[in-house]
């Protein structure tokens, strides 16, 4: 081949192309950006519209309903989810993926610009339209906490975000819970009543007072001096002597009418870590950006200013998903490594050690060609990316060991390095391009998966193909030049020196079977080809057993599964609590949570503090280490908790309530059993816990894909929506290992109603919105002005004493500014009534929706299996007219994610078909190694049910396209060697049996290799390079032990196959005319011998 041709020739050259890849290689694995999982970009756009005070249900008719009339014209729209609540209108809208999300941002900004006309004319501020990601998850969340209190932490939480904020690649820093100083002036309603004063006087005067004034400049002698008028405030007291009014000609100062307080805002978040008071800080990354880098930036900041912080002063790291990553990469190493060994270990002893590590260069070099494309490409390194690179870890060597099997052949002949590198290498590159290539074709149609899913995976086939095309140019350029150079053989016989082509065909005649395993192997191979049509018979009985085999052990209870169930790393349990509590309501919800997860059994928040509750309590890990945590349960590494007043306005659509506890378990390998258990038991102690509805929520690993169990119930009216949701709730409750059932059904609450009377209203010059100011200014607080002091800024604000915003004939008596300067009481533009509302309405695509979730217990029944019974369930479950009921969530990705992957497969199946036809040019050839494709299934199946597996149906499915790729190789090279020697000359069984001898070593290494490259996927046992130890456990095998198990098992009777049934059905194929003449006799034979022997004729007189 000229390729190789000019690599032998260029040796030199290859040497300094390959040093050159080593240095740009390690460059661009080390600048490569690491995060977790992939860079998912879901095109999500969010509106929302703030209009204070209306009802939800207005809400929904004035404005959220307007606003999604224009946007139904959108192009790329998949779904439009709005939540109409009191006083706000929160709408997403998602696009389909690999929608251009700045212009569908810029269509929506459109869309809004057009239903303006149509919203309310009062409303506070125009719609506001911004871009979200959803799969933007916090990097790292840290828990501050000490004894120097709240506010000093709230000032230290304050300066990290500062400080992280400018990292470069940190998007936000969030910070939840503290407190923060305000100046805060309570005035007394009757007081400014008495002096003819209203809150917006209070606003002016403190306004125009605290400020800085410049005067102009004055010429004094020959200088200019600038005149200034200072009037800030230095100290909160001088706002006491500010004159606010005249009142009988005497002044009136603030103090007679206001106190001044100095403290803090009101709490509206409050977060403890293992029952200590704590700030939460998370930080999280832009798309594409280096997640190491970020953290250890983070870190490095965070030590420097621990050095100022107050003793006692403790920050915990209670998410790290750097770390995910950084163990990725360390199994990634220590698998390249591994296979390194084991690849120098199989071929050192077939070999020698020095051909081992011609082969085992193969593995380093394709690494390092596959990070500089990958850098080229910008594709980050990920979890998905790091499993594909281990995947194709047993792959890479496998073109090197036919290459450099093929040259040590030709050498033993006694060909010089170079004439051997070039023949041989020519000789068999033919089937290793076609084999590369059909494996590639194996992963092609997996790049156009749509979705979500196809987001999270089209990284594996982008990976694989990469990395095989890597393998590929190595074998056939660096491979047979550094082996010119550097490869020794000891030739089998010595004498004269044969010419390139004597030793071609030497190479090229049947070897003698040597050795207990190749006179075995030619004995099986010669008796199997005695008896094609049993043998290939046997081979189909046992693809049905192995699959019976499965259904018997796992199919029968277990047939699929979507996602592996991994042991979870950590959790959450979601509170909902109802509209309108306060922070202390939910906190009190929360210490009981504190209180169940220590271990007590007495739920009163009360009689114990949830800091004494979760006290460090010993445990005895595994390797006889002490280990201290917060609760009776000793996998629990850490508790931390979140409770605020007012939810975000994107609360409504994220997987996690805004109020929760979350609960970190500690690594897998010092667990003392699985973390399910662990879920089992939170879900037994908090399941009584009243107040709100608690849910149990995993943390998510891989894609977004919403609940096991997700039913959307849609419909018009929202109190029937929710009569139905609690039916289909008590019916899903009763499928054996559901969990966690719930609705979104939110009841009505209450509220007090300010009913204006608008015609009075407007004979004093007075709106709606003038009196909700006037409300809002008293109740909520109106910031008014700034107080500085050194460098930070504080809040002036002004309302109501606390006592009296309790009083409802306070509310009576506010008085209302008119624009004459009259003071009205709101008793006589308005009058006050208690009334109740309904709560969010959920909007789905136009429609009103409730929807039910539900968790399974996928250690005892896949989310599928248990979707399917609630299905079968709720198939005649009795409907009012015009209500609807979906499966969603999870289900939607598993009908996409299914039928692609069955086309997948099968478009596969046929360019690896088309492939093989182009280099054979025959169909019976190509149709021979396909039906060995269809008979390695069996390996797949015999591999599920050895590990109790379901049939999952993104890894198992990846798995068996993956499986199709890799069988395909070896069945080429062992083909097209029989087709060589039949062209020169030897029968058609000699040749059989001569190129299945010959191919048997290479056959079995590139098996083998792929196998050990992938058993530490499959047992999560690895040797760790980094610390010099077995690592018994891995995180990542987890996820992708069932894809492991899929190609390990296949590959094992694919081998079996490529052997003994290929070698036979390619037999029988060539000799089928022979063959059909004697099935013909043969049943001739059947048919007339008991004719003959009653009618007394001859029976060759018959046959004949």
């Amino acid at each position: 081949m000229i390729v190789s041709d000019i690599a032998v020739k260029k040796s030199t050259s290859v040497v300094v192309l390959a040093l050159l890849l080593i240095v740009f290689g390690l460059y661009c694995y080390k600048v490569l950006p690491r995060e977790s999982d992939p860079d998912i970009t879901i095109p999500n756009v969010f509106i929302t519209t703030s209009y204070s005070g209306v009802s939800a249900s207005d809400m929904e008719t004035l404005v959220t309903i307007e606003i999604e009339k224009k946007l139904k014209a959108l192009n790329g729209l998949k779904k439009i989810k709005s939540v109409s609540s009191q006083g706000l209108s929160s709408i997403n809208i998602e696009f389909i993926t690999g929608t251009d999300i700045d212009q569908a941002l810029q269509d929506v900004k459109n869309k809004v610009d057009e239903a303006l006309g149509d919203l309310p004319s009062d409303l506070e501020n125009d719609p506001l339209v911004f871009e979200v990601n959803f799969s933007e998850m916090p990097i790292v969340v840290f828990s501050l906490s000490g004894s120097c209190g709240l506010p000093c932490l709230k000032k230290i939480a304050d300066n990290l975000e500062d400080e992280i904020e400018s990292i470069t690649g940190v998007l936000e820093v969030d910070i939840t819970g503290g407190l923060e100083r305000e100046i805060r002036l309570e005035v007394a309603p009757e007081k400014l009543t008495y002096y003819g004063l209203t809150i917006l006087n209070l606003q002016n005067v403190v306004q125009n007072e605290n400020q800085n004034t410049s005067g102009g400049s004055i010429r004094l002698g020959d200088g200019r001096f600038q005149l200034r008028v200072p009037g800030e405030f230095t100290t909160p007291e001088e706002i006491y002597g500010l004159i606010v009014g005249i009142h009988k000609n005497e002044p009136v100062y603030l103090k007679d009418v206001a106190k001044v307080i100095d403290s803090f805002k009101e709490e509206n978040s409050r977060s403890r870590l293992d029952g200590r008071s704590a700030i939460n800080i998370a930080v999280k990354k832009r798309s594409g950006e280096n997640i190491i880098s970020i953290n250890n930036a983070i870190d490095k900041i965070i030590e420097k200013n621990k050095l100022s912080w107050p003793q006692a002063t403790r920050i915990t790291k209670v998410v790290d998903k750097s770390r995910d990553v950084v163990m990725m990469i360390e199994d990634l190493e220590n698998n390249i490594l591994s296979g390194l060994m084991l690849v120098l270990i199989v071929i050192f002893l077939t070999l020698g050690i020095r051909n081992a590590l011609l082969v085992s260069l193969a593995i380093p070099f394709s690494m390092l060609l596959s990070f500089t494309i990958l850098y080229l490409m910008d594709i980050t390194l990920n979890t998905v990316v790091l499993f594909s690179l281990t995947l194709a870890l047993g792959m890479l060597v496998d073109n090197a060991i036919v290459i450099i099997e093929n040259i040590y052949r030709f050498m033993e002949q006694g060909a010089t390095r170079k004439k051997a590198a070039i023949k041989a290498t020519s000789e068999v590159a033919g089937p290793v391009i076609c084999s590369t290539i059909t494996t590639i074709a194996a992963f092609f149609p997996m790049i156009f998966w749509p979705g979500i899913m196809g987001e999270f995976m089209s990284y594996l086939p982008i990976t694989l193909i990469i990395t095989l095309s890597s393998s590929l140019f190595v074998a056939l350029v660096i491979n047979p030049a550094i082996a010119s150079i550097f490869m020794k053989v000891k030739p089998l016989s010595s004498g004269k020196q044969k010419t390139i082509k004597e030793i071609s065909n030497r190479v090229g005649e049947p070897i003698e079977p040597k050795g207990f395993l190749l006179k075995t192997y030619k004995k099986i191979l010669s008796y199997s080809l005695d008896i094609p049509i049993t043998v290939i018979g046997i081979g189909f009985c046992v693809l049905i057993l192995m699959i019976q085999f499965w259904l018997f052990i796992v199919g029968m209870e277990k047939p699929v599964e979507f996602f592996p169930e991994i042991d979870p790393k950590g959790m959450y349990l979601n509170i909902d609590i109802p509209e309108g509590a306060d922070l202390e309501y939910t906190d009190k919800i929360i210490k009981r949570i504190e209180l169940a997860l220590s271990g007590i059994k007495n739920l009163n928040e009360n009689s114990i503090t949830s800091l004494e509750a979760l006290a460090p309590k010993e445990h005895i890990k595994n390797n006889k280490e002490k280990f201290y945590g917060p609760s009776d349960m000793a996998n629990i590494k850490n508790i931390y908790t979140k409770g605020v007043v007012t939810a975000s306005a994107g609360s409504s659509f994220s997987s996690n309530t805004a109020n929760h506890v979350g609960i970190r378990f500690l690594e897998l390998e010092d667990r003392f059993n699985s973390s399910h258990k662990t879920v089992d038991e939170i879900r037994n102690r908090v399941k009584n816990i009243s107040g709100g509805k608690i849910t149990v929520a995993m943390e998510e690993e891989g894609p977004p894909t919403g609940s096991p169990i997700n039913i959307e119930i849609a419909g018009n009216n929202f109190f029937v929506l929710g009569e139905i949701a609690e039916k289909i709730k008590n019916i899903v409750l009763q499928i054996p290992h559901v969990k966690d059932v719930r609705d979104n059904f939110v009841q009505g609450i209450p509220s007090v109603q300010i009913n204006v009377d608008r015609q009075k209203a407007a004979f004093f010059g007075l709106t709606t919105n003038n009196i909700g100011f006037v409300l809002k200014s008293a109740y909520n607080g109106l910031k008014i002005s700034s107080f500085r002091e050194q460098d930070d800024d504080y809040d002036i604000t002004v309302q109501l004493k606390e006592s009296d915003r309790k009083k409802i004939n306070i509310l009576n008596e506010l008085m209302l500014p008119t624009p004459t300067g009259v003071m009205v009481p709101l008793s006589t533009v308005a009058t006050i009534t208690f009334s109740g509302t309904i709560g969010d309405i959920v909007r789905i695509n136009n429609k009103r929706v409730v929807t039910v979730k539900a968790n399974v217990d996928e250690t005892k029944i896949p989310g599928p299996v248990a979707r399917e019974q609630a299905s079968k369930i709720l198939k005649d479950f009795p409907l009012p007219s015009g209500y609807k009921i979906n499966f969603t969530g999870e289900f939607e990705f598993q009908q996409e994610s299914q039928a692609f992957l069955s086309k997948a497969f099968l478009i596969a199946l046929l360019l690896i078909f088309l492939i093989l036809v182009s280099m054979f040019n025959s169909v019976i050839q190509p149709f021979i190694i396909m039906i060995s494709v269809i008979l390695s299934l069996g390996g797949a199946f015999l591999g599920l049910a050895l590990f109790s597996s379901p049939f999952g149906i993104i890894m198992t499915g990846v798995g068996v396209i993956s499986l199709a790729g890799v069988v395909v190789n070896n069945a080429i090279v062992l083909i097209d060697y029989i087709n060589k020697l039949r062209e020169q000359g030897l029968a058609l069984k000699e040749a059989v049996i001569a190129s299945g001898i010959t191919r048997l070593r290479p056959v079995l290494l590139t098996a083998v290799t792929t196998i050990l490259g992938l058993i530490p996927m499959v047992t999560g046992i690895s040797y760790n390079f980094h610390t010099w130890s077995i690592s018994w456990q891995s995180e990542s095998s987890q996820w992708w032990s069932s894809m492991a198990v899929v190609v390990i098992f296949g590959l094992m009777v694919a081998t079996f196959l490529t052997l003994i049934i290929v070698p036979t059905l390619y037999y029988l194929l060539e000799r089928f005319p022979e063959f059909r003449k004697k099935i013909m006799v043969s049943l001739k034979t059947i048919y007339w011998k008991p004719y003959s022997f009653f009618a007394g004729e001859p029976l060759e007189k018959n046959i004949n």
